[in-house]
Order: C-alpha cells, then sequence, then structure tokens
C-alpha cells in the first residue's frame, strides 16, 4: 500500500465511521494497520471500534497494540494514553506518557491533555510535571490553572495550591471546583474567609448551573468552620438537593447487587502461587479512616502505598469481557460466577505489583473494595483485609458533607446513605463469616485515639515488625491524591469523633432510618 492509498484509505475509513458502517470502517482500518505510518491511529480506531460494540478483550488488545506501534505524533501518543487509562492498562499509559514525543511535545495542550489524564488516575507527581510545560508552553486557561492546584494540594503544597485555585478563579469566577477547594484548603475564620464571595458566587450562578454543587459544598464547609450551625446545614441540603438531580442511584438495585454477593461464599477458592509483593486492601466505607491507615503503614520499610487502585474491576471485567463501570453490577456478578480465579488473580497482580517497588507488601486502599472483597478473597489467597469500622452516624455525616467526583451516589440524601450502610454492615457481617481471619476490622476511634497500639496490631496482622514512628504521619512526604489530602499533613488528631451531632437535630431522618432497620 503506497503512502498515497494509505491516505485515501484512513480518509474512506472515517467517512463510514462517521455514516455508522462499522463493520466497513473496522475492515478498512485493519488494511491500513499493515502499513508502518499508520498502525497507531488505525489500532486506536479498531479499539474504539471493540469497545463500542462491548468487547473489552478485543479492545484492550488493539489499545496495547496501538502503543506498541512506531509512533511519535504527540497527539496520536495522547489519545492512545487515554484509551489505555480507560481499558486499566495504567502501567502501560504511564510508560508511555513519560515517552521522550510526549514530554518534549511542544503543543501546550497536548501537555495540558496528559497531565490531566494522569492526575485523573492518581499520579499527581506526574501530572505536575505536564502542567508545569503546559503553563510554560503558554498554556493559561481556567482549567490548567485548576489541575495544577490540585497537584500542588495533593503534594503538600498549600501556598502553591492557593495561588493556582486563586488564578482559576480569576478567569473563570465561577468555577466551583476551585471555590471548593479552597474552602478545604484551611479552615475558615472571622478574620479570613471566603463567605461573601461564595455567596456572590451563588447568586451570580445562572439557573441549573451544572457547578452549583461544589459550590454550595464550599459554603457549607466555611459556614461550619465559622459555627454559624443553621447557615452551614441550608448550604449543605442546598448541595445534597443540587447533587442528587445530577446523579443515578436506585436503592432497589443496590439491594439486588448485594444480596448477589452474599451468594459469593469461601468454599474451593483458586490458589495462585506468586512469589512476588502481596496487596494488602484497605477498605471500608470513605471518610472512614482508610487513607490514615495507609499513611501509617507507609511508614514501614516494607510496604508501598499504592494508593486508590481500580485495578480488581478492570481486571473482572475483562475476564468477563463486559464493558462498564469497575464496580459490580448485576450481569457483571452474573457473569463472574463462572469466572477463571487463578486467572483473575494473575492478571490482578500482574497489574499491580509495579506498584510495591520492590517491597514485600503494596496497599490497594480503594474503600469500595469493600464489594469485591470475596472474589479478591477467592482470587488471590494471600491477601489480606484492612477493614476501617467507624460510628455509622459519623461516617454517614462524612459521607454527605462530600462531594464525590464520580463515586458514591446514594451519599447525597439522608435516607438512602442509611440505606447504604445497613447493607454495608450485612455484607461485612457475611465477608467475616466466609473468609474467617482473612480481615482485620480497625475501629476509627482507636485509631485516632489509640493510635500506636492500634497500629502494632495491624502490624501483627500483617506480620509486619514494629517500626517506631510509624504512626507520626504528620511530616510524611509523598503524595496524598484523596478528599484527605488537607487533613493527612497535620498529626493523628480526634476532633472529628462524634462530628454529627453539631448537626443531631438535622440529622434525625438518617437516624431514624438506621435505628429502624437495625
Amino acid at each position: 500500500m503506497t503512502t498515497d492509498d494509505a491516505l485515501a484509505t484512513w480518509q474512506a475509513a472515517e467517512q463510514l465511521r462517521a455514516r455508522g458502517q462499522a463493520v466497513q470502517a473496522g475492515e478498512a482500518y485493519t488494511r491500513l494497520a499493515t502499513h508502518p505510518d499508520w498502525v497507531a491511529p488505525a489500532r486506536l480506531r479498531l479499539a474504539q471500534g471493540a469497545l463500542d460494540r462491548g468487547d473489552l478483550r478485543e479492545g484492550v488488545a488493539q489499545a496495547l497494540l496501538a502503543r506498541d506501534a512506531d509512533e511519535s505524533d504527540p497527539v496520536v501518543l495522547e489519545a492512545i494514553v487515554d484509551l489505555l487509562c480507560q481499558v486499566g492498562e495504567l502501567e502501560a499509559a504511564l510508560a508511555l506518557a513519560q515517552s521522550p514525543p510526549l514530554v518534549e511535545a511542544p503543543d501546550p495542550a497536548v501537555q495540558l491533555g496528559v497531565g490531566q489524564r494522569l492526575q485523573a488516575q492518581s499520579f499527581p507527581v506526574q501530572a505536575q510535571a505536564f502542567l508545569k510545560r503546559a503553563r510554560k508552553l503558554g498554556a493559561d486557561s481556567p482549567e490548567l490553572h485548576y489541575q495544577q492546584g490540585l497537584s500542588a494540594l495533593y503534594a503538600g503544597e498549600h501556598d502553591a495550591a492557593e495561588a493556582a485555585f486563586e488564578a482559576c478563579l480569576a478567569r473563570q469566577p465561577l468555577h466551583g471546583g476551585a471555590h471548593r477547594q479552597l474552602a478545604k484548603l484551611c479552615r475558615a475564620t472571622p478574620d479570613k474567609n471566603h463567605v461573601s464571595r461564595l455567596r456572590a458566587a451563588l447568586a451570580a450562578m445562572p439557573a441549573d448551573y451544572p457547578d452549583a454543587p461544589p459550590l454550595h459544598y464550599a459554603l457549607f464547609k466555611e459556614l461550619d468552620d465559622l459555627g454559624d450551625i443553621d447557615a452551614a446545614w441550608q448550604a449543605l441540603e442546598a448541595g445534597m438537593r443540587a447533587r442528587r438531580q445530577q446523579v443515578a442511584f436506585d436503592p432497589a438495585q443496590e439491594q439486588a447487587v448485594f444480596d448477589r454477593l452474599m451468594q459469593v461464599d469461601g468454599q474451593g477458592a483458586a490458589a495462585v502461587a506468586d512469589d512476588g509483593p502481596a496487596p494488602v486492601f484497605i477498605l471500608g466505607q470513605p471518610r472512614s479512616g482508610t487513607t490514615l491507615l495507609e499513611r501509617i503503614l507507609a511508614g514501614a520499610d516494607d510496604v508501598a502505598d499504592a494508593g486508590e487502585l481500580r485495578d480488581f474491576g478492570f481486571q473482572v471485567r475483562w475476564c468477563c469481557n463486559r464493558m462498564g463501570r469497575p464496580g459490580p453490577d448485576l450481569a457483571l456478578l452474573e457473569a463472574a460466577a463462572n469466572i477463571d480465579e487463578a486467572e483473575l488473580g494473575r492478571r490482578y497482580l500482574s497489574h499491580t505489583q509495579w506498584h510495591a517497588g520492590g517491597k514485600r507488601l503494596y496497599t490497594d486502599k480503594l474503600p469500595a473494595n469493600f464489594l469485591w472483597l470475596g472474589h479478591i478473597a477467592r482470587a488471590l489467597p494471600q491477601a489480606r483485609f484492612l477493614h476501617l469500622v467507624r460510628d455509622p452516624m459519623d461516617v454517614g455525616f462524612s459521607n454527605l458533607k462530600e462531594l464525590f467526583a464520580d463515586a458514591y451516589p446514594h451519599s447525597y440524601d439522608q435516607i438512602e446513605m442509611a440505606g447504604h450502610l445497613r447493607r454495608y454492615q450485612a455484607l461485612m457481617a457475611h465477608w467475616h463469616a466466609a473468609f474467617p481471619g482473612r480481615i482485620l476490622d480497625v475501629p476509627y476511634d482507636a485509631l485516632v485515639t489509640e493510635t500506636e497500639a492500634t497500629a502494632r496490631r495491624v502490624f501483627a496482622f500483617l506480620d509486619l515488625p514494629w517500626q517506631p514512628g510509624a504512626a507520626d504521619i504528620a511530616g510524611r512526604t509523598g503524595a496524598v491524591a484523596t478528599a484527605s489530602a488537607v487533613q493527612l499533613r497535620e498529626p493523628v488528631h480526634a476532633r472529628f469523633l462524634g462530628q454529627w451531632r453539631r448537626y443531631e437535630t438535622r440529622l434525625q431522618p438518617m437516624q431514624q432510618a438506621l435505628s429502624l432497620e437495625s
């Protein structure tokens, strides 16, 4: 195929794709993939076509072939990085992002795009380098400054984060994310707060403004800091209502998923022989102390903190060849009943052990992995589980007042929050019965009031020698890319114990729902 023929084939394939003639377009892209100059673009299109028809395995295979192509166009390489992130091939995505054609790309849009993708996948340190290059090349958008603020925040550089968020607002005064992060960055005081500016922003926003929820949550945070309970609650209720309208959540559907999970047991679990680093799963409800425990364990010489990994859900979907979100749904759980558990275990390890950096253990701190615990325990007999347990009212309120990016849709309504908590408690009781000795409950109260004693129990459970100073997290370096990024730069404290009682009269619906269901 000549160069002119290849270009004509590409143009024809693109026209077929635009007209919805996927089969014919795929045939053209397959022919084009034999031409050395068009391998990567053609494989990209073949991967996207496979994903469009729900063939995840083929999509992953084509994405990796695109990665392996001899390609130097930064725009094409950025698209491959994006695709690899979409299908859970994060090690490959990170390696490709750090290749010379992307690192040296002269286009600020490419630098910003790669930075955003790495940030979204919890690689803030690597993202920061791309964002700085984008700025140096002339990028000056609100989104660039917002992303720079996030990377600085995760790195513990609070002054730089504040300056970047303010720069974002100077260019887009109604940017909800920047307002919210500024509110979370430090405790509001009568002398330093953003209450007036937040109220002005809320008054200025148009009807049905999609960025309204973070503005309301930011105002709640600052008014709560200032002790104005009535006004703070009004702001939180407005934020929850606005966010609930944006998310899809069906309690009956969630109940059906939990019921199906309760059928997973510990009988006949597959053994996966592996001498490499072993995963430690830190799980439970969000805002229950999972990040705090991860930071404590990071003080051990033989433990690497890998952050909140989505790999297990991705690999379940790969094994079942079903597209969808990493979390479980009924169709996926039915397919997973016949899964090759040994293959699942091998794939999870092959996609995550690189995070260990040569250490014996690495932590996977995705709280929602409590849903997958049974499947994880069966596929990975060497895995251990640390389950953070927090008072239901405290953790429920902590979830209600946190605006999550794209997870936990039950957390914007008191009754739905209570229902989720009861389902979660029942499921964890089932996992304890099905996998005795594999799960250590770690009470949040004990973790923040008897930190060293609790940490010693955790170390013993993991067969780790105790290391003096492991519980001293305040001076610990390293990025924290979670909602707890600010708190985890402080010494361990107990000031969030019983925090819900400030709003006890307003939280009666959740408290009554929890009592009725107990």
